[in-house]
Order: C-alpha cells, then sequence, then structure tokens
C-alpha cells in the first residue's frame, strides 16, 4: 500500500497554509498600524505642529519653565563736560528706553559739580543704553555684575504656596471654630500667615522688577579746567591759620590750668615763706648793727 497522498490534497493544504500566512501577515500590519487619532486631540496637535517652526517643542518646553532669575547691574563712572546737560540727557535716555531714573544726588567743590544717577532700563535694552551713556562722555570706570537669583527665587515661591495653603486652612477652622477662645487663637494665627503671605509677594514682586530691569548707576563729575581757582588756593591756608589758632587756643588753656592748679599752693607756700624769713631777719639785726657801731668808732678813734 503507498504511503503517498494524492496530489489533490496536498495542493488543497498548500492553498491552505498559504491563506494561514496571509492573514497573519495581515493581521500584523493591522497591529503596528497607529491608533486614529481623537477628534478632541487633533486640534492641539495641530496647535504644537503650528507652533513648532517657532521653535516650541515639548523638549524645549522644559527649559524655559526653569529659565534663571538673573539681576543685572552697571556701575561706572564718567567725565562730562556739564552736569546738569548730562542729567537731562539720561532722565530722556531712561524714559525712551521704556525704564525709570530713580535716584540723582549732587554736590559742588571748587566750582566742580559732582553727582550719583541711577537708573532702571528693560534688560533687553542695557546694551543700547549703555552704548549711548558712552557718547555723553568719557568713561573713567566701569564694572558689572549679576545675581542669580534663581534657587532663592524657587524656594520663595515654594514657601509662598505654603502659607496660602495654610491660610485656606485656617479660614476653615475659623469658620468651624466655636468657642471664644478658639476663634481668638485662629484669628491670631491667620493675622502671622496673611503676615508673611504679605512679605512673599512683596520680594516676590520685587524680585521681579529687578529681574526685568537691569539697574546702571553712574557717576557724573564734570572735567576741571586745569588751573587752582583763589577758593582752592585759599582754601588750604585758611585751614592752617585755623590749626595754627587752634594751638595757640590750646597753649593758652593749658597755662590757665597750671596757674588755676599751681597758683593758690604758690601763693600759700611763698606767704609762708616770706613770714619766716622776715621773722628770722631781726634777731640777726641787732648783732649786726652792734658790729657795724664798734667798727665806726673804732674808725674815728684812729681820724686825728
Amino acid at each position: 500500500m503507498s504511503c503517498k497522498k494524492p496530489l489533490s490534497h496536498r495542493i488543497v493544504m498548500s492553498l491552505v497554509f498559504l491563506l494561514l500566512a496571509c492573514q497573519l501577515t495581515a493581521c500584523k500590519k493591522k497591529e503596528e498600524a497607529p491608533a486614529p487619532v481623537p477628534a478632541s486631540a487633533a486640534a492641539p496637535a495641530a496647535k504644537n505642529e503650528s507652533a513648532a517652526p517657532e521653535g516650541e517643542s515639548s523638549a524645549q518646553g522644559a527649559p524655559r519653565q526653569a529659565k534663571r532669575k538673573v539681576i543685572v547691574s552697571r556701575e561706572m563712572s564718567l567725565e562730562v563736560k556739564s552736569y546738569q546737560v548730562a542729567l537731562d540727557a539720561l532722565t530722556k535716555l531712561a524714559e525712551s528706553s521704556g525704564g525709570y531714573l530713580f535716584k540723582s544726588s549732587r554736590e559742588s567743590d571748587d566750582g566742580v559739580t559732582s553727582g550719583e544717577v541711577g537708573l532702571r532700563v528693560p534688560a533687553g535694552e542695557t546694551g543700547n543704553v549703555l552704548r549711548k551713556i558712552g557718547g555723553l562722555g568719557k568713561i573713567t570706570q566701569e564694572t558689572a555684575s549679576a545675581e542669580d537669583i534663581t534657587e532663592g527665587y524657587v524656594d520663595l515661591q515654594a514657601r509662598l504656596g505654603n502659607a496660602k495653603a495654610s491660610e485656606a486652612r485656617l479660614l476653615s477652622l475659623y469658620q468651624r471654630a466655636g468657642e471664644l477662645s478658639d476663634v481668638l487663637e485662629v484669628e491670631k494665627e491667620l493675622t502671622r500667615v496673611r503676615g508673611d503671605i504679605e512679605a512673599f509677594e512683596a520680594k516676590r514682586k520685587n524680585w521681579d522688577l529687578l529681574v526685568e530691569m537691569a539697574t546702571i548707576e553712574i557717576r557724573l563729575c564734570e572735567s576741571s579746567n586745569g588751573l587752582p581757582s583763589a577758593r582752592r588756593l585759599w582754601t588750604p591756608l585758611k585751614s592752617a591759620f585755623g590749626t595754627a589758632l587752634e594751638g595757640l587756643a590750646d597753649s593758652i588753656h593749658a597755662l590757665i590750668v597750671i596757674a588755676g592748679t599751681i597758683g593758690p599752693w604758690a601763693a600759700l607756700f611763698g606767704t609762708g615763706a616770706y613770714f619766716w624769713i622776715r621773722r628770722k631777719g631781726p634777731q640777726k639785726g641787732p648783732v649786726e648793727t652792734k658790729e657795724t657801731t664798734e667798727t665806726i668808732s673804732q674808725e674815728e678813734d684812729y681820724l686825728p
């Protein structure tokens, strides 16, 4: 008996295996195909795709949220021909750049006016403003500094959020408080928390301002003519005369102190010494007079 199967049976089996292979291939492709996007998600996707040319990808979004908070400040010394003209120009420059002048001072010495001026301008306009300031005179000194407050700013935000959460909990307790002592205790704690919130918000507002606006402090000084004025020559002489008069007054003061301290004792001891000498004087006087008389009489005897 032959073990070989009929040819028709082998053809049928081959067709069955072929159909099964095609079915498996189609199922695999179906599984690999992406799922249809819902209509609600299509709009945000299209929005993100339209914003992609501007460089706003999802990978770049995180660094934008974690943007560093940096306070930029500049200090410089500027030699100008006229202090008032330079001050007016700096005020107009700050206003035209979207900033403002927050301080100014002036002093005059020997006819030369100097002072300090403080400007706050948008951080993006700092370079343009500095170039225009350099055109007002001669820059003799310039320093730049940048303070990174990112860590402190994040910590401040967290503390502000915790304080607001505490306020909400205290308000809930306040509404449920029944006894007067509980109400007063909750009010006391609520007042303290609200004070912290106000302080945190004020500090955050100040930091936001300092980050958005660069601070520029300028020391203005008028250039001198090169020749000293009469006032400049007279001032040292006047100072020297004043010092000499002060020395003379100090000497007189010292003499008066010495005389006032030693004078009474000198008068006392001097008076005592005078009377002591007068008392001793009369005892020797008669002896000396007698001897003198005898000498005179002896001399008269020898006379013819």
